[in-house]
Formats: structure tokens, sequence, C-alpha cells
């Protein structure tokens, strides 16, 4: 279980501050590869528009809110999602 400290999103979802970091970090890790891989491609452009439209607005927010927690609750969160306790 989660450390309660890190709270929810303001999306419907309901999903944890920790889930939308961990899940934008994975999207950036594939754009950097269509980055590196293909970069004047429209589909890697598309990938960019995508995230940007999905996901940048929530990391952003969520990673506001989980920056102002207690360095030692970030780092106890960071473990859980390491072990796949999210």
């Amino acid at each position: 279980m989660t450390d309660p400290g890190l709270t929810t999103t303001d999306s419907d979802e309901h999903e944890s501050d920790l889930a939308v970091l961990v899940r934008a970090r994975q999207r950036l890790r594939e754009l950097v590869v269509q980055l590196e891989v293909a970069p004047f491609e429209q589909q890697t452009a598309e990938s960019m528009r995508a995230y940007l439209d999905e996901d940048a607005t929530r990391a952003s927010s969520a990673f506001a809110r989980w920056r102002r927690l207690p360095e030692q609750s970030r780092t106890s969160q960071v473990g859980q999602a390491l072990r796949g306790h999210l």
C-alpha cells in the first residue's frame, strides 16, 4: 500500500500521483527512443502531441504535489514504486 501522503489527482480516475508519474515516465522513455530512432517521422510528432494532450498536465500537477512532500516520504514512495506496490 502506498503512503497516504501522496494525494490523488483531480481526474475522475482517482489515480494516485505516483501512478501518474510512473506512467508519464514510461511514456517519456518511449518518446526518447522514438526521438533517437526516428526524430523526423510523423509518428514521433504524433506521439509527442499525444503525450502533451493526454499526460503532461496531469503529470506536471502530480509532480508539483509530490515535490511538496517531505523527502523521506518521497523516498519511500519511490521505493514502493520500484517494488511494484502502486
